[in-house]
């Protein structure tokens, strides 16, 4: 899993159900951090290799959207955070 090779900041899990928090930069002096997630689920392959997938069964939709919440509420603390210090200047 990558996003512009940053690791997460946080992860949320059900089981094999995995929601990854990235935080983005800002790319301008003043802004915040801007957060975007990636919602993966492991598998094992024939093989008995782990795998991951985006593609989600019909019985895991109520978990993934529970999950979306857990990582929504995860990305509002982190926003909380962000405004508890001040934005550092960008180069």
């Amino acid at each position: 899993m990558s996003n512009n090779g940053n690791q997460p900041v946080q992860e949320v899990r059900d089981g094999g159900l995995r929601i990854a928090i990235f935080r983005n930069e800002p790319k301008q002096e003043g802004d915040r951090p801007r957060y975007s997630g990636k919602l993966t689920r492991s598998y094992r392959d024939a093989q008995g290799e782990w795998r991951d997938t985006e593609y989600l069964s019909g019985t895991e939709f109520l978990r993934a959207a529970r999950l979306m919440e857990k990582a929504y509420d995860a990305e509002q603390a982190q926003k909380a955070a962000d405004k508890a210090e001040p934005p550092e200047p960008t180069a």
